[in-house]
């Protein structure tokens, strides 16, 4: 009785077993849209433990690309031998549970199974057992191979704007860097609204790709100061800039580009767990009122139609970049972003660790924090620029 009692315990065991690792790969692969998943969580809190503990002893840029590159391509194959070793340790338990026998054997059955190469289990519920570990195994390898030409498609996608801006504007990308370089004396000013277009047009593919291929975050540039993460703070600076500093003919691309790049980081923060300020009105940020006048200076200098009163340039710079300033270097810490000015190289807080259990408001997808308790104040929605300064 009690040995009977014991076999049912483990089938149902092997059969949870098995479910979660079925879910978490169709969540991470399969499902179109960003689901965070326990059981990837628990294997990129594993997996990036020694990476992270490397990179905080890189003594040059260089050296950090080189110990952080991998993580992405070592993250995929060790959610690959976690499904299939899920799987396999399924099987054997089924294996155990339906035709008995030593627990070797069991696991050599399920090992047979599940690589196909041949079925040694017994007849009846343990064959017909190990014929669904041999299709969940081919399922998942196949799963595997079709989902990476969907993600290398979406990694070229998000990498050739980048590269255009750094063959445009210089490495490594800044905000200020972009508006000198692109800007254009004789006016209209078709180039910089173009690039405010197409950056949101990036910012609206890398929102969608980015959750839903979560890897594709840890896929570093083929340059070694190059990141998407950068480039991105990049835009946004220089879509701020030129709202609160630069006197220039300016339709409502800039302000929906710069829209556009809070909205979609703070997506893709929401689904890694990345806490932020979710009402960053007033808030401190990590770029001085210098940096902003000597920038203001050297735009000035190359050209550009700077406004005369650069204090309250800064008053409206300060207004923009806190909407997306602790999120942009919550971004740059958790993925190794290279140096970059105003970006990564104003990170001073640790690293972020996303929980495992618990994720934040918004992790589907929502950008509204949580409704407050009656009687409290109402929700804020996702930080919206500030009408640009009256002109003149």
């Amino acid at each position: 009785m009690l040995l009977t009692l014991g076999r049912v315990a483990v089938a149902l065991a092997a059969t949870a077993v098995a479910l979660v690792a079925v879910r978490s790969a169709l969540r991470t692969i399969v499902v179109p849209r960003g689901i965070p998943d326990r059981l990837t969580r628990v294997v990129f809190r594993v997996v990036d433990a020694p990476i992270a503990w490397r990179a905080r002893r890189a003594t040059s840029s260089g050296q950090l690309d080189r110990r952080t590159a991998g993580l992405a391509i070592l993250l995929l194959l060790a959610l690959l031998v976690t499904w299939l070793g899920a799987i396999w340790l399924a099987g054997a338990g089924m294996q155990w549970a339906l035709s008995g026998g030593s627990a070797g054997r069991a696991f050599g059955a399920s090992a047979s199974a599940l690589t196909t190469l041949g079925l040694s289990s017994a007849g009846g519920g343990a064959s017909a057992a190990a014929y669904i570990e041999a299709v969940l195994g081919i399922g998942l390898l196949a799963l595997i191979i079709s989902y990476l030409p969907s993600f290398y498609a979406a990694f070229s996608r998000r990498e050739a704007p980048v590269t255009k801006l750094a063959m445009r504007t210089g490495l490594p990308p800044a905000g200020p860097a972009i508006l000198s370089r692109l800007w254009c004396q004789a006016g209209p000013q078709r180039v910089l609204n173009e690039t405010w277009q197409a950056w949101e047009d990036w910012f609206v593919d890398l929102s969608e790709s980015h959750t839903s291929f979560p890897l594709l975050a840890f896929f570093r540039s083929p340059q070694t100061a190059k990141s998407w993460i950068t480039a991105a703070g990049a835009i946004l600076d220089a879509a701020a800039l030129a709202l609160a500093a630069v006197d220039g003919d300016w339709g409502p691309e800039t302000e929906m580009c710069l829209h556009a790049g809070i909205v979609s980081l703070r997506h893709i923060a929401d689904f890694h767990g990345i806490s932020y300020p979710r009402d960053p009105a007033g808030a401190p940020i990590a770029v001085t009122e210098h940096e902003v006048t000597a920038a203001c200076q050297e735009l000035k200098a190359a050209g550009v139609a700077v406004v005369s009163d650069l204090d309250a340039a800064y008053d409206q710079f300060r207004a923009y970049r806190a909407a997306y300033d602790q999120l942009l270097l919550a971004l740059c810490a958790y993925l190794y972003a290279p140096p970059a000015p105003w970006s990564s190289d104003k990170v001073a807080a640790a690293r972020p660790r996303p929980p495992i259990i618990r994720v934040g408001p918004g992790s589907l997808g929502r950008v509204y924090p949580p409704r407050p308790k009656p009687g409290g104040s109402p929700p804020a929605g996702p930080a919206r620029p500030p009408a640009p300064p009256a002109r003149g």
